[in-house]
């Protein structure tokens, strides 16, 4: 599929290096691309070609060792390389952990990420060069910021991607628009611009990237989503002490947000709703345990330590003591005993 895409590229006339000359490999390509350490490591000889195609301020290559060769550049310096093998296999090396790169599969290499790899006799690749200037500045137009932030894109572009895919149609531009002359006229600087402007942005929209959350934000709950999802979280912890952050963050909201959530909602704080969840469950468990139940041990298990504190807040909830509904007083008054429920209510 990849070599499809080149196949009717005259790479043949634009070739700048060929040679069997290892020292001369290294220097000639090391002034194109980036300088590099090549070790062969099978056999004594080896064929370095590597043919340029401009395109504007892209650059299309198609580079072959003709040995199985190790290649170490270090790290690229002020621009991006996507990487796309049109036969033979190698080893790229990212951060210590090795991806298997073939016809089958596309490698984005970004600046200052150390790496480096090994190739096979019959490895072949086009390389599809675009500074890191083009990556800024789509930046700053999709997210209109002053300031452009390290892009580091994930590595490996599966072919079957959603990323691909949608890089796909601009490569097969790029192709059409490789060889034009930026100074030949103003239609064709314009043209090989907006290329390698649709290029960028292509990538920062469809290829993931350490700054991707930042243009695909995810969307804050719902209220009334968030809100149950908070009281679900609290019920679930009922007997715990949960910082109120540890509930927002579960909710993917800020504090702030979560607590005017619930003066909206709920006209109490989430530590105040909580409480009245605590109380009504104590409740709950002593009018069910028909007086087996300690005061004290109940209200401890559902999070009360205070149990001063804790009998003043039950009295003034539900107009009698503790002991009273332990007793069997809270059966039998007018008012049905109250139990927490998911959704804020009171439940009968």
């Amino acid at each position: 599929m990849i070599a499809s895409l080149f196949s009717h590229l005259p790479f043949e006339q634009h070739r700048i290096v060929d040679t069997t000359d290892l020292d001369e490999a290294r220097h000639r390509i090391g002034q194109v691309l980036n300088p590099y350490r090549l070790r062969i490591l099978h056999g004594h000889t080896m064929r370095n070609r590597l043919d340029l195609l401009p395109c504007g301020r892209l650059s299309l290559l198609r580079h072959g060792h003709g040995a199985d060769v190790s290649v170490d550049p270090g790290m690229l310096a002020g621009y991006y390389l996507l990487v796309l093998p049109t036969r033979g296999n190698a080893v790229f090396q990212f951060d210590g952990h090795g991806i298997d790169v073939s016809p089958r599969g596309a490698v984005i290499v970004s600046p200052d990420r150390r790496f480096h790899f090994t190739a096979s006799h019959d490895y072949e690749q086009i390389l599809l060069r675009l500074d890191r200037q083009a990556i800024d500045d789509a930046w700053r137009r999709l997210t209109a910021q002053d300031d452009a932030p390290d892009i580091c894109f994930d590595a490996v572009v599966p072919l079957h991607a959603s990323g691909w895919q949608a890089l796909m149609p601009m490569l097969q531009w790029v192709t059409r628009c490789a060889g034009l002359d930026a100074g030949r006229d103003a239609a064709q600087a314009a043209l090989l611009a907006q290329t390698e402007m649709l290029v960028a942005t292509t990538l920062l929209l469809h290829q993931p990237h350490n700054m991707a959350a930042h243009l695909w934000p995810a969307p804050p709950p719902a209220a009334p989503q968030a809100i149950r999802r908070a009281q679900s979280y609290l019920l679930d912890h009922l007997g715990e002490s949960v910082p109120v952050a540890m509930v927002a963050s579960h909710c993917g909201l800020s504090v702030r947000r979560l607590q005017a959530l619930f003066q909206d909602e709920c006209g109490q704080s989430p530590l105040q709703w909580l409480r009245t969840q605590r109380l009504r469950a104590v409740r709950q468990a002593l009018i069910q345990a028909n007086g087996d139940h300690k005061v004290g041990e109940t209200a401890m298990r559902f999070g009360f330590t205070h149990l001063g504190e804790f009998s003043r807040a039950y009295r003034q909830t539900f107009g009698e003591t503790p002991q009273q509904t332990r007793g069997g007083r809270g059966r039998s008054g007018s008012a049905a005993p109250e139990r927490p429920a998911r959704d804020g209510t009171t439940g009968a």
